[in-house]
């Protein structure tokens, strides 16, 4: 009788097992309430923030319209100005340097730099530029470059250093075929030394027409704990394209060389209407609390809507004015930006004009550390 008991209970045990197994195998969907109109306070979702004010000198005058990267590493602060210069500064905002420069020779770029990442074990800084990759160290001497990928009609849409390798999202553009026109978006691997050691296909989309769209959220590569998320934004999220009403709206994580979907977000009738996409999304990530998103309502004025959901309590909310800064009492909506290295970081930074200025300051960084 016991016997039989026993067995009984291992039968349930291994029962309820594989049903705990299976739900967390299950893809994870969040409703995305396009109605909801609140601004959420960034209290509710921060553990701390701190505040670096960025000194200004002669050689470090930061349009913040062109901030598209910001990278901690050791005691420096990395911003990347879109097409322009690479500043660093130190944990109090004193400016320390700039790194790269303009020119055609070794280290240096036609048209300035983008997609910044960073080697932070050998303090080694990875810096793209319309024709190639180029690397640096922290004190801003040039290392090597390669051009291996950039081709033309490519664009590297982003960059992260993880476990010793360089991952790569490129687009390559306007490929034709019988079909028409297509845009191939691979994933490369490259090592220290510059060399393609894999690549996957992550898709093929084609295209009416050969339109390009970029924007400062486009985060598509994180690394969490031993996990990488990537997602992939459509290029030309603006345009209407009957041939490609396909809403991307699933986050993956890559596992070796296949993506295996974590999290979808649900728009009502898939983000679709009268058969073409009214939702464009530009990015989604998460920490290990929080699901966040950046997409365009084109119904809506405004040019970027922001979605977070807490899994902890089950709450979803819809911004599209932008998270409310009641810590440091900033009175216009903010943006934040998780950190590609860190998405338990996020950052944003906001220009404080004081009557007594002649001239505009640099921006205030914040760092934010998020809930668990």
């Amino acid at each position: 009788m016991k016997k039989k008991h026993y067995t009984l209970i291992i039968i349930n045990v291994l029962f309820f097992s594989c049903l705990r197994d299976a739900k967390n195998s299950e893809l994870m969907r969040f409703p995305v309430d396009i109605t909801q109109h609140i601004s959420l306070p960034l209290s509710e979702i921060t553990e701390e923030i701190t505040k670096i004010e960025l000194e200004l000198t002669d050689e470090s005058p930061i349009n913040p319209d062109r901030i598209t990267r910001v990278l901690l590493c050791d005691n420096f602060v990395i911003l990347e100005i879109a097409l322009d210069k690479i500043f660093v500064f130190d944990l109090n905002g004193k400016f320390i340097r700039t790194i790269g420069s303009l020119g055609q020779g070794p280290g240096e770029s036609v048209r300035g730099f983008n997609n910044l990442s960073l080697d932070e074990k050998n303090r080694l800084l990875f810096a793209n530029t319309p024709t190639k990759i180029i690397c640096y160290d922290l004190d801003g001497n040039f290392i090597k470059e390669s051009s291996k990928i950039r081709q033309e009609m490519s664009l590297l849409k982003f960059m992260n250093y993880i476990n010793d390798e360089l991952l790569l999202l490129v687009e390559h553009l306007f490929i034709k075929d019988e079909k028409g026109l297509y845009n191939h978006s691979l994933v490369y691997r490259m090592n220290n030394e510059f060399q393609i050691t894999d690549s996957f296909t992550l898709r093929k989309t084609y295209v009416e027409q050969p339109v390009l769209f970029a924007n400062s959220h486009n985060v598509c590569i994180l690394y969490m704990g031993s996990t990488i998320y990537l997602y992939n934004a459509d290029l030309n999220p603006n345009e209407s394209n009957p041939a490609e009403t396909v809403l991307w709206d699933t986050l993956y994580r890559l596992e070796k060389n296949h993506l295996i979907p974590e999290l979808k977000l649900e728009f009502k009738n898939d983000g679709i209407s009268g058969g073409e996409k009214i939702i464009n999304i530009f990015n989604i990530y998460r920490s290990s609390r929080y699901v966040f998103a950046v997409y365009h309502n084109r119904l809506k004025d405004s040019h970027y809507s922001f979605f977070c959901y807490d899994t902890k309590t089950d709450k979803g909310y819809n911004m599209p004015d932008g998270y409310t800064d009641d810590i440091n009492q900033i009175e216009k909506r903010i943006s934040i930006r998780p950190l590609s290295t860190n998405p338990e970081l996020f950052y944003y930074w906001h220009t404080h004009m004081n009557p007594n200025d002649l001239e505009e300051p640099n921006p205030t960084l914040y760092i934010g550390t998020m809930k668990k």
